[in-house]
């Protein structure tokens, strides 16, 4: 669907990536900038870095956005899509306003107005602007905080669906958007696992590529749904020049790069992809060649010309002021009944017996000074780590530094640990009351003729099964973080324990049996 110009217009808009999810579409009179991340000193303490690099282009950026009427849209707020530091640049702008979803956690709208920034929460399904239009569509479930944007400007039209995992919601936004020109949704991994976690190498390994294969088979759905005139790879991936140099590998990673990805949508008959460098216009046009991923020699040079922060942190670490870290989050979760197989959480930092705090979950206890047992998930990392985790800063932040080991005994993900984990206080309780509550609707599916009922809702971040597919080994694999819930096995989720409850049905005799 192409746009006319509005009155007053004498071009089409314009649209630029920028690098990692920055997108500018613009027109003569007006801007509308997307997720700038355009610092030279990373994110999560400067772990992630953007590749290709692209610091360097953001005097461009704020010159190309002035003298325009310029919208910012802020898809969700870890820091590689909230980067105050550019953002700052923008609180003189005459014209500015910056679009934010209506999240519960009112976490950025707040950071926002602190900068002096005047911030707009739009809701699920908003529309805001005039020539150049954006819609948002929000996923607000539990710690999970994230949004998809959809533009509408003179010969343009854009989704842009970054990290929000909204796959079991594309067949009906297709209806509603009709054509797309621009697709681009996350490709590449953006979490702590398998890459922190002790774990055999070849196991680490093996993870790692069902996690990437399961990333690519999202984004292959997205391109077969939604049937864009181009896609556009982006929101990754970063890279880590401060850390392991294997994570900058693409192989036995979850940080894939684009040459992986331009293969696998190859070998499965896609072609209408674009790979635009930070700083070009994207068009039909647009480079097809793939990016590859930074060389040993890159890497080199980017650390000797590059502050490595994590270095440059404060260290201000002590026990006692953990510990009442630590037992104020308990006490925001007293009361709620959570099941005795609950994992505790352990913190140590150092060799010794005194090295150790531990967050009895289950029985909302505090333990100081003494190896957990099993069921347990142990974070180790230096008493810098920790005395983040003191101060202002996000846990889910600090989580993302990569800069902690984990291990879990049994190696079991589990949902609650998790969320104490990642929550914020203003949020820890209810993300836990939400998760423990997910609706018990169900329904009945039907694979190879024979008919199951299910829980709707995945018991991970409650996505929706009722769009899910059944792959050839009779998973039910969701349509959002691609877990798989076992039919042979009455739908348990072999990697958490977790289940959908699936039961076999009897068919009446005579009853016919429809093909899914």
């Amino acid at each position: 669907m192409s746009l006319l110009p509005p009155p007053g217009s004498h071009m089409n808009a314009e649209l630029t990536f920028w690098g990692h999810n920055c997108f500018l579409v613009e027109t003569d009179t007006e801007a509308l900038l997307i997720d700038p991340w355009l610092n030279d000193t990373g994110a999560f303490f400067g772990s992630w870095h953007q590749w290709p690099p692209n610091g360097h282009l953001r005097g461009e950026v704020v010159e190309r956005c002035t003298g325009k009427a310029l919208a910012i849209f802020l898809t969700h707020e870890h820091q590689d899509h909230f980067d105050q530091s550019t953002l700052a640049l923008f609180a003189a702008h005459p014209d500015c306003t910056v679009y934010i979803p209506a999240y519960k956690d009112k976490f950025l709208l707040d950071a926002l107005c602190g900068m002096g920034l005047r911030a707009v929460e739009l809701a699920e399904g908003e529309s805001v602007g005039k020539g150049i239009r954006l819609r948002i569509f929000i996923d607000d479930s539990g710690i999970n905080h994230d949004s998809a944007i959809f533009v509408q400007a003179p010969g343009l039209t854009f989704f842009n669906q970054n990290d929000c995992k909204l796959f079991d919601r594309l067949r009906m936004l297709k209806n509603e958007l009709g054509e797309i020109d621009y697709y681009s949704v996350q490709y590449s991994g953006a979490n702590w696992h398998p890459a922190c976690f002790d774990l055999p190498e070849g196991q680490r390994r093996l993870l790692a590529k069902r996690k990437v294969l399961a990333k690519l088979r999202n984004v292959l759905t997205g391109i077969k749904i939604l049937a864009p005139r181009q896609f556009v790879p982006a929101a990754g991936p970063a890279f880590f020049p401060f850390l392991d140099p294997a994570l900058n590998s693409g192989e036995g990673t979850i940080f894939v790069h684009q040459d992986e990805l331009g293969k696998y949508l190859a070998q499965n008959g896609v072609h209408k992809v674009v790979y635009p460098r930070p700083g070009e216009r994207v068009a039909m046009d647009s480079s097809r060649t793939p990016i590859p991923g930074p060389t040993p020699d890159e890497l080199a040079h980017y650390r000797a010309t590059h502050r490595d922060v994590w270095q440059e942190l404060r260290d201000g670490f002590s026990k006692e002021r953990f510990a009442q870290v630590l037992q104020r989050r308990l006490d925001l979760i007293a009361g709620i009944a959570l099941p005795p197989d609950t994992p505790a959480v352990a913190f140590n930092w150092g060799p010794s017996q005194e090295d150790w705090l531990v967050a009895d979950l289950a029985n909302n206890k505090l333990l100081q000074s003494q190896e957990p047992g099993a069921p347990c998930e142990t974070i180790t990392a230096d008493t810098r780590y920790f005395s983040l985790m003191c101060g202002a800063d996000r846990w889910q932040d600090i989580v993302l530094s990569m800069q902690a080991r984990v291990q879990r005994v049994p190696d079991v993900y589990n949902t609650l640990a998790n969320i104490f984990l990642f929550a914020d206080e203003s949020n820890l309780r209810q993300s836990l009351l939400q998760n423990l509550n997910l609706s018990k609707e169900r329904i009945v599916i039907e694979h190879r003729g024979q008919k199951y009922e299910i829980n709707r809702y995945c018991p991970h971040q409650g996505g929706d099964l009722a769009y899910a597919l059944i792959d050839d080994d009779m998973n039910v694999v969701c349509p959002r973080h691609s877990w798989r819930f076992d039919l042979g096995c009455e739908g348990m989720c072999k990697s958490s324990g977790m289940s959908i409850e699936a039961v076999k049905l009897v068919e009446s005799p005579g009853e016919p049996a429809s093909a899914k």
